[in-house]
């Protein structure tokens, strides 16, 4: 599950590109795909947990992962795609495990180790090839989606601490992602509001309904996948996925796009693929779900 996740959360980063490059508004986009998750993890809580249960009392953590999980890095990656690549969008993306550590450490949830600090740093480091790739670039259109792109892993980051230490008890995690998408939704009706164009909508053909399906279908997935990983394993098991979308991100980027992977990226990569190594937990004991209880990893969401 860890490695599909990877695969996954490296192809979005394609998909993310296709659909910036599609001419469809930013605003109709997100609507499109935030609702079509919505309906897709409503049937998947009445089919595989037989309920949706999200209590009252956790609107506040539900809109955190609202806005933390969708809407703030689904605008931020349709921005940073097109500029940058999407294989330098996964690079960099894929420093979101190095900051939701130092966010642990500063917070003291977890203990910032001398080999976890080198890992941030070589982590943090990992951005300089790609800046130096072509500096005059950086003053330019590339130097604006760099910054946007990095902004996503720092949102990511709140993100997963927010996961990590406020799970609602007793809720599976189909109900969780339902809970976050209908968040999504409700925070999505301002925004598209403000920013929808005025005028018919676009006509969509053959091409843009298959981007857009592709990206409703993997997204959906991809939150799935990093809940029920949060559920079963916590937090640590998650950030593994990093190593195969650092990777994937990279191929399906010179794949779909024929993105030339220059020894700059070459050079960003290893800095990562390292700095992931050195923050990487080193013992599985300690690895519980998100809520503080131990759960076994063969039992199936809304099974017990």
């Amino acid at each position: 599950m860890v490695i599909l996740l990877g695969l996954v959360w490296g192809l979005n980063f394609s998909l993310m590109k296709f659909a910036a490059q599609s001419g469809l508004p930013f605003a109709l986009l997100a609507a499109l795909v935030i609702l079509g998750n919505l309906l897709i993890f409503a049937a998947c809580c009445l089919l595989v947990v037989g309920r949706i249960r999200v209590a009252a009392t956790s609107w506040w953590f539900f809109a955190g992962c609202g806005l933390l999980g969708y809407l703030l890095p689904f605008f931020m990656e349709l921005f940073a795609a097109p500029r940058i690549g999407a294989g330098t969008l996964a690079l960099v993306v894929a420093l979101a495990p190095i900051m939701t550590l130092l966010a642990a450490g500063a917070t003291r949830i977890e203990q910032i180790t001398w080999t976890k600090a080198l890992g941030i740093g070589a982590g943090f480091l990992s951005v300089v090839p790609l800046m130096l790739q072509d500096v005059s670039a950086l003053e330019d259109v590339f130097g604006i989606g760099l910054a946007v792109g990095l902004a996503v892993p720092l949102v990511y980051a709140l993100y997963h601490t927010l996961i990590a230490r406020f799970w609602p008890p007793g809720l599976e995690s189909f109900e969780v992602a339902f809970g976050e998408t209908f968040a999504a939704v409700v925070l999505m009706v301002p925004v598209y509001l403000l920013w929808a164009e005025p005028g018919p909508p676009p006509s969509f053909s053959i091409s843009l309904y298959w981007i857009v399906g592709a990206l409703l279908v993997f997204s959906a997935l991809e939150v799935w996948l990093y809940f029920r990983i949060m559920r079963l394993g916590g937090p640590v098991y998650v950030s593994q996925s990093g190593y195969v979308a650092v990777i994937a991100g990279v191929v399906w980027g010179a794949l779909f796009f024929d993105e030339r992977v220059t020894a700059w990226i070459a050079a960003s990569m290893a800095l990562v693929l390292l700095a992931l190594l050195l923050v990487a937990p080193r013992s599985r004991g300690a690895d519980s779900s998100p809520d503080g209880s131990d759960e076994d990893s063969s039992g199936e969401d809304g099974a017990g």
